[in-house]
C-alpha cells in the first residue's frame, strides 16, 4: 500500500480509490508515510481529511467479506492475544516437563515473539505462498539448530547465537513488514521508525503492567493473601511476552497516537541522551579504570553504541525536512560521540584478542564494532552534508539504512557458523 501511495501522489482518484478499497490500511500507512511528503499538497489534503474520518472502533468495513483480513480492526485483537497466549504457552514449556528453564530460553527466545509478528504483516499484506515459506523455513530451520546441538556447559557459543539469531528473526519480520520489499530505502527506513515507535509503546505497556502489578500485590497483602508466587510465575510471564505484541496492536489501530506521541518523546530525549553521552565521556577520562582490561566496562561501550544509533535513527526520521533544526545538529554531536566510544571499544577489543587470545566473544564483538563504526563513519559524513545543507535527508537516511544487510550477514555468520569453528564452547 505505501508504494501505490506514493506511485499516485499526483493522482487524486487513484487515491480515491485505494482509500475506498481498504480505508483502514491506508490510513496506517498514510500515517507512516506522512513525514516524508507533506510537503506535497494533495498530502496536506489527505492528512487534514483522514484526521476529520476516524473509523469508528467495531466498524465494519464493506470488503470485509473478501478474503484476506488487512484493515480489520477485530483480526488484530484476536490475533494479538492467540499470538500473546501461544507465546507465553512456549515459555512455560520448562515448568511443564521439568526442563532446564535457562537453556530452554536462550535456545527458543529469538523464536517466539518476532516470527509472530512476521506472520501478522505477512496475513496483513496477504503474502504468497512463498513467502510463508521462505520465512518460517528459516525459522525452523533456527529452531532445530539451537536446540539439536551438542551444546557444552557453560557455552560461550550457545549464548551468542541466541543473540544473533534474535537479530536474524528482526531481520525476518522486517523482510515480512516491508512485504519483501527489502531494496528499497524507503522501507527499510520505515521499519525501522515502526521499530522506535513500538519500542516507546512497548515502554509504557511495561511500565503500566508494572504498576498495576503492584497495586495488585498491595491489594492483597493488606488481606493477608499472598499472590507473589501466581504472578511470578503467569501474570509477568504473559505480560511481558505480551507488550511487543500489545504495541504493535495499538499502533496498527490507532496509529495517529503515536504519529503524535513518538516526535515529542524523541525531540525529548534526543538532548537528554547528548548530556548523558557527553557526561560520560568527560568521566571517562578523569574517573574509567580500563576499558582495556575492564570486560564489563567494554559492555557498556557496546551498549552505549546500539542506544546512541537507536536515536539517531529514530530522531532523525522525525526533523529530516529541516536541515537548520536543532535536533539534527545534536544528532550529530551524538554521532560524533559515538564513533568517539566506538573507536575506544575496538581499541579494547584489538587489546584483548592480542593479550588474552581468540575466543567467540571477542570475535563476534570485533566483527559487530567494525561494522558500527563503518556505520557511524557513513552517517557523521551525511549528517554534516546535511547540516551544511549540501545533502538532502534521503542520502543521510541511505547511510542508515545501507549497512543492514552486512549486519545480517554478520549475524548468520556468528550464528551458524561460529559454534561449529569453535566446537560449541
Amino acid at each position: 500500500m505505501k508504494q501505490k501511495i506514493l506511485e499516485n501522489l499526483q493522482n487524486p482518484s487513484m487515491l480515491e480509490k485505494l482509500y475506498r478499497e481498504d480505508r483502514s490500511l491506508f490510513t496506517n500507512e498514510f500515517s507512516d508515510l506522512y513525514h516524508e511528503i507533506k510537503d506535497i499538497p494533495l498530502a496536506e489534503f489527505w492528512q487534514i481529511r483522514l484526521q476529520e474520518e476516524e473509523i469508528p472502533a467495531g466498524h465494519t468495513e464493506k470488503n470485509s467479506d473478501i478474503p484476506g483480513i488487512s484493515g480489520s480492526g477485530k483480526f488484530n485483537l484476536v490475533f494479538t492475544i492467540i499470538a500473546a497466549l501461544v507465546c507465553g504457552t512456549i515459555f512455560k514449556i520448562p515448568q511443564i516437563f521439568g526442563l532446564n528453564a535457562q537453556n530452554f530460553v536462550t535456545d527458543n527466545i529469538a523464536f517466539t515473539v518476532l516470527p509472530s509478528l512476521a506472520l501478522f504483516y505477512l496475513l496483513k499484506f496477504e503474502a504468497e505462498r512463498k513467502k510463508y515459506i521462505i520465512i518460517f523455513s528459516g525459522v525452523l530451520a533456527g529452531v532445530l539448530y539451537m536446540n539439536l546441538l551438542p551444546w557444552q556447559a557453560a557455552s560461550q557459543t550457545r549464548i551468542l547465537a541466541a543473540v544473533h539469531f534474535s537479530f536474524i528473526m528482526w531481520v525476518v519480520l522486517g523482510a515480512a513488514y516491508m512485504n519483501f520489499d527489502i531494496t528499497s530505502r524507503n522501507a527499510r527506513m520505515f521499519f525501522l521508525k515502526r521499530n522506535g515507535d513500538t519500542f516507546v509503546l512497548t515502554g509504557v505497556v511495561i511500565c503500566a503492567g508494572m504498576l498495576l502489578t503492584m497495586l495488585t500485590v498491595a491489594m492483597f497483602k493488606v488481606i493477608k493473601v499472598r499472590i507473589d508466587d501466581i504472578l511470578g510465575d503467569y501474570v509477568v510471564v504473559y505480560g511481558l511476552v505480551a507488550a511487543p505484541l500489545a504495541a504493535n496492536y495499538m499502533i496498527e489501530s490507532s496509529p495517529k497516537i503515536i504519529s503524535k506521541v513518538a516526535p515529542f518523546i524523541s525531540k525529548l530525549f534526543t538532548p537528554l541522551m547528548f548530556m548523558a553521552m557527553t557526561g560520560f565521556l568527560i568521566a571517562l577520562v578523569f574517573f574509567a579504570k580500563d576499558p582495556f582490561n575492564n570486560r564489563e566496562e567494554l559492555i557498556v561501550f557496546n551498549v552505549l553504541l546500539g542506544a546512541i544509533i537507536s536515536v539517531i535513527v529514530f530522531t532523525f526520521s522525525g526533523n529530516s525536512e529541516n536541515h537548520r533544526s536543532v535536533y539534527n545538529k545534536i544528532l550529530l554531536l551524538l554521532s560524533i560521540e559515538a564513533m568517539i566510544i566506538n573507536s575506544i571499544a575496538l581499541s579494547a577489543i584489538v587489546y584483548r584478542l592480542f593479550a588474552f587470545g581468540v575466543s567467540p566473544n571477542r570475535i563476534a564483538v570485533l566483527g559487530a564494532n567494525l561494522l558500527l563504526f563503518s556505520n557511524l563513519v557513513l552517517i557523521t559524513i551525511k549528517l554534516i552534508q546535511f547540516v551544511r545543507n549540501k545533502a538532502s535527508a534521503e542520502n543521510v537516511e541511505n547511510s542508515m539504512t545501507v549497512m543492514l544487510p552486512y549486519y545480517a550477514v554478520w549475524a548468520v555468520v556468528v550464528a551458524m557458523l561460529m559454534p561449529v569453528f569453535f566446537w560449541f564452547k
